[in-house]
Order: structure tokens, then C-alpha cells, then sequence
């Protein structure tokens, strides 16, 4: 029905974040990082890890009132790597149509990769890359980190909407 749909703004994007968007990246990823990440990191470099995510972003679908038909699972690209000697998994998002959705997550796992086992107690760090605005209107990305205590930080300006750039931004804060 017209009521149910975003409107547009002037920008060309969605005058709110589509819910399961908003709520698979900032939440959902977010809190299976941080519930076990061993479990998370081992499923994102296994042959589980499409149906991992399939069963985070159905989870996420059941906590919003809209589900998107127009967003798939299918379009979160996966890619594992190292930022130093931290393992850390970076995830595309589907391309954001809002204010607040994102681009692009890391899951950076705080252990030095050369050690044979990491500790039960691993912790994470939780970097996005927001869409945003400048107050002339023009696009612009947002770098933002969640903590473990559930505050959400905003470094300001963000790379460009690129995996490179926001990797290397991320690995900036790590070594910082």
C-alpha cells in the first residue's frame, strides 16, 4: 500500500532505513560476533557460511515489521582477510538507500593470528561504513565503530564506498 512505502528524498535516497537492513548490520551481525565470535569467524571461512548468514538475515526478518522483498541475503559478499595479525571478516552489504545503512561491516577478531588457539574470551571489534549526507545534500560515508559496550561511535567522514578504502581505514584505527 502507498503508506507502507519510503518516500524518496530529494537526494535520491529513502527518507528512512529499510528496517531489515538497518537491523541485520547494526544488530544481528553484530550480536553473533559478539555471542561467540569463534563460532562466527570459523562459519564465515567454511562452507557454512552462506547458510549462516541466510539464518541471521531470516532471524533479522523476523524482528522488523516490513521485511524487504527487494533485499537478498544472496547480495552480501563475504571476504576474509588479515589487518595485521588480526583474522577479520569483511562483509558488502546490499547497496544502502539510506541515511544509516551500510555499506560495508568488519569483524575484526583481537587475537594475533600466529598463536595456535585463540582464547575462549576472544574479543571483537565492529566497524561500519554508513551511508550518509553533507547538509548540502551531496552523498558522503559515515565511519563508525560499536563497542562492546553498546555505544555506537561516529568518526565523521568515511573512504570512499570501496572495500580497499574502508579496509585500510579500519586497519588505521587498529594500529592507532
Amino acid at each position: 500500500m502507498f503508506f507502507n512505502k519510503k518516500k524518496e528524498s530529494p537526494t535520491g535516497l529513502l527518507s528512512e532505513p529499510r528496517e531489515q537492513h538497518y537491523v541485520f548490520a547494526h544488530q544481528g551481525v553484530r550480536q553473533a560476533c559478539v555471542d561467540n565470535p569463534l563460532q562466527f569467524f570459523s562459519l564465515m571461512a567454511s562452507e557454512e557460511q552462506k547458510p549462516y548468514l541466510a539464518w541471521m538475515w531470516d532471524v533479522c526478518a523476523k524482528y522488523v515489521k516490513n521485511p524487504s522483498k527487494e533485499l537478498r541475503v544472496d547480495d552480501v559478499v563475504v571476504t576474509t582477510c588479515r589487518m595485521g595479525p588480526y583474522p577479520a571478516v569483511i562483509l558488502r552489504m546490499p547497496e544502502p538507500r539510506a541515511v544509516a545503512e551500510v555499506h560495508y561491516i568488519a569483524a575484526v577478531l583481537m587475537v594475533n593470528g600466529e598463536n595456535e588457539l585463540p582464547p575462549e574470551d576472544a574479543g571483537i571489534r565492529y566497524f561500519t561504513l554508513e551511508c550518509g549526507i553533507n547538509l548540502d545534500g551531496t552523498p558522503r560515508t559515515v565511519f563508525c565503530e560499536w563497542t562492546d559496550e553498546d555505544a555506537h561511535l561516529n568518526f565523521g567522514d568515511g573512504p570512499q564506498a570501496d572495500v580497499d578504502a574502508f579496509a585500510q581505514a579500519v586497519a588505521g584505527k587498529l594500529s592507532a
